[in-house]
């Protein structure tokens, strides 16, 4: 690995304790919400920040886990569909490194067959309160 290059594409997402089975791709999204500030006493435009929003998403190919080893398409839609809080984690298991964590709900999951291919699926996390920032242990 060169020097200061502490990623290369293993991190992965985890719901509860388990990766995505054959993920593909992941990422990580937070936004801050600002409120406007114009008075006549102020010059210009100020804001000030307010709520913090975040998700996750990633891409995979569909497939079924062996005992249970791995989130699997049908475990990832029986969590949506049953409106369950999730707490999931951004990690590459490297000790130091970053991680992400926090609870979520799953928001939207995509289902792609197309002819002679693997049947891919995306989805997204919709964070719920603020991320905690962290570091592999």
């Amino acid at each position: 690995m060169a020097a200061g290059l502490d990623y290369k594409g293993n991190m992965r997402i985890k719901i509860g304790t388990k990766t995505v089975m054959h993920e593909v791709e992941c990422s990580f999204s937070s936004n801050t919400e600002f409120e406007e500030i114009a008075t006549k006493d102020i010059e210009g435009k100020e804001f000030s920040a307010s709520d913090i929003t975040w998700s996750m998403s990633s891409n995979a190919v569909a497939s079924n886990s062996t005992g249970d080893a791995q989130v699997d398409i049908k475990e990832m839609l029986t969590s949506q569909i049953g409106k369950q809080l999730v707490q999931i984690e951004l990690t590459d298991d490297v000790s130091g490194n970053l991680t992400i964590s926090g609870s979520a709900y799953i928001e939207g999951v995509n289902i792609t067959s197309n002819n002679k291919e693997y049947v891919k699926f995306d989805y997204s996390l919709k964070g719920v309160g603020v991320p905690v920032i962290g570091e592999v242990a």
